[in-house]
């Protein structure tokens, strides 16, 4: 009975009740295998011919191509490794390690190297086999197959070897179906957020280059815009620590955000009295280069209390909370934030940041002058910015409802 129990999920669709049966993948499948780097490495990449599917193409339970692709000559040399619809690729070396996706339906052919392994099915459903990949379970049978004294890969011998419960086929198709229902709104989730930031980067531009204009609630065209020093609308507060905040980082995707959260512990020196403090809506500069912006990152406190921040960094309190907010939505881009400030930035040893305070400031942007416009752009950016964080919330709620179902819906 105990045995029994084990063979049966704990979610289960009512109109099924046969056991499940255990089998090994290499049972079912009629190809698992690799590929391998093309003959004359990268300079055989091509922007036409076959797709040439690599591990960075697998993500998140989809296959994302990409602009590089393998002559056809070289495609058909590697004919062994040809990518067809339905087939399951799974990436066997590197951090992404476990990462599945089904190939599509309208998937023409490609091509893989040696860091993706296709898994081509008898009869078994590509698709039920994939989300039991991507679950805590299959999950678990990838980290116990990996091999290597870092136990950094997986061989095509112990792919073979995983050992599989399944139910018939028509209990596969229900519940592939059903999960598959629930990734279509997570791509929908995905694909609204990235339409909603497209735009948000669409119409900040438009609105600096005064392509978009606000009027007043009588219809009325506000004042035209100034270039504008920065002296003159961001003013530097020099408040130290009280020794009641916390210590607070800067990111590119998080803004200011609590030390401890972002990185794990705290870096900051013991003796926090000279650390800046930062009240709430005050522009933070930091001074050292961060992944795509190698001139630091220009970012508003959105936390409504105080806290304190290095003193490398510089802290302003803005002209109006909402054109602090249009500042920061301006410098999310990492082109802005490079033109404003390549020209007064000189680096140091080791890459680092000479730029004082005062020097920051002193370079001009074409602003807008009325309190009333700021307050308008701001609140307009403001909205854009609650879809774009209630539809990520929304993801996440429906990746988390996933995880649940792979939990409960696999033996």
């Amino acid at each position: 009975m105990q045995e029994e129990k084990k063979l049966v999920p704990e979610l289960r669709f009512p109109e099924f009740e046969e056991l499940w049966q255990k089998r090994k993948l290499g049972d079912v499948s009629s190809k698992i295998g690799s590929g391998s780097t093309p003959k004359g490495g990268v300079e055989v990449y091509t922007n036409e011919g076959i797709p040439f599917i690599r591990s960075q193409n697998v993500i998140n339970d989809q296959l994302k191509l990409d602009e590089i692709h393998i002559p056809k000559s070289v495609h058909y040399k590697m004919a062994g490794s040809t990518v067809l619809p339905n087939d399951i690729l799974l990436n066997i070396t590197g951090g992404s390690i476990g990462r599945s996706c089904v190939v599509p339906d309208d998937f023409i052919e490609g091509n893989v190297n040696q860091h993706v392994c296709i898994i081509r099915l008898k009869k078994t459903l590509s698709d039920f086999i994939q989300f039991f990949l991507s679950s805590s379970k299959g999950q678990k049978l990838v980290y116990q197959s990996m091999t290597g004294s870092g136990r950094e890969g997986l061989n095509f011998q112990s792919i073979r070897g995983f050992k599989i419960i399944l139910p018939s086929l028509p209990e596969q198709q229900k519940i592939a179906k059903f999960l598959s229902a629930v990734d279509n709104r997570i791509h929908n989730l995905e694909k609204k957020k990235d339409l909603l930031e497209q735009y948000k980067r669409g119409i900040i531009q438009k609105i600096f280059k005064q392509e978009r204009r606000f009027k007043d609630d009588d219809g009325k065209e506000f004042p035209e815009w100034e270039k504008r020093r920065f002296k003159d609308v961001l003013f530097e507060h020099k408040l130290k620590s009280t020794g009641n905040e916390e210590v607070h980082s800067v990111s590119v995707h998080k803004g200011v955000i609590n030390q401890i959260e972002h990185l794990g512990r705290s870096f900051a020196a013991k003796n926090t009295d000279n650390y800046n403090r930062v009240l709430p809506n005050d522009i933070i500069y930091t001074k050292s280069p961060t992944g795509d912006f190698p001139l630091g990152i220009i970012k508003q406190n959105h936390l409504d209390k105080e806290v304190i921040v290095s003193p490398l960094y510089g802290v302003f309190t803005p002209e109006t909370k909402e054109l602090g907010y249009i500042l920061h939505v301006y410098f999310e881009s990492n082109i802005n934030t490079l033109n404003y400030l390549s020209s007064i930035i000189q680096k140091g040893a080791k890459n680092t940041i000479n730029i004082t305070n005062t020097t920051f400031l002193s370079k001009k942007l074409l602003l807008p002058v009325s309190k009333i416009e700021q307050k308008k752009i701001g609140e307009f950016l403001k909205a854009i910015d609650k879809k774009i964080v209630l539809t990520t919330h929304q993801i996440e709620q429906s990746k988390t409802y996933k995880k649940g179902l792979l939990q409960q819906m696999f033996v």
